[in-house]
């Protein structure tokens, strides 16, 4: 019996490698907005840190524990940004394996199609070759029933 050999195989395959990578983008994705988050709040356990600190510090330093904290709040709103940032791009890395999943899945639908086609295409066959064969041994057992007949008959007229 022959292979099934589906005519799209590359494409399959390219579509399956398009969809293992964008899988790894939003891996990556993920983690750049899990390192985002750290760094959040690390800034807000320093910015913490230092209001504690500003409290048993002399009253001359205030205005240094000030501006140090303005400085921090702005890397902190720099941080939140890059946040918002990280995860519109992790939704459009999302959006982008979810088309290359529906992409895959419409190839996998019409190659498990065509499969199923080359089956009952390989049973028609089949049963062509079972007939033509059934066909050869009626005909054969005919030939021989005839043969016979006539043998007989040929026997019954020298008698």
């Amino acid at each position: 019996m022959a292979r099934f050999v589906y005519r799209l195989q590359k494409v399959f395959e390219l579509r399956e490698r398009r969809k293992k990578e964008q899988e790894q983008r939003v891996v990556d994705a993920q983690k750049r907005v899990r390192e985002v988050e750290v760094a959040i709040e690390e800034k807000k356990d320093e910015i913490r840190d230092v209001q504690k600190n500003m409290l048993a510090s002399p009253h001359t330093l205030m205005a240094a524990h000030d501006s140090f904290l303005y400085h921090l709040n702005g890397q902190l709103e720099q941080l939140h940004g890059d946040l918002a940032y990280a995860q519109s791009e992790l939704d459009y890395e999302r959006q982008l394996l979810i088309k290359a999943q529906a992409d895959l899945e419409a190839l996998v639908k019409h190659k498990e199609k065509a499969r199923e086609e080359w089956l009952e295409e390989e049973k028609k066959l089949e049963m062509k070759r079972l007939d033509e064969v059934a066909g050869q041994r009626y005909f054969r057992a005919q030939l021989e029933k005839f043969e016979e007949d006539t043998v007989s008959e040929e026997e019954a007229f020298e008698y």
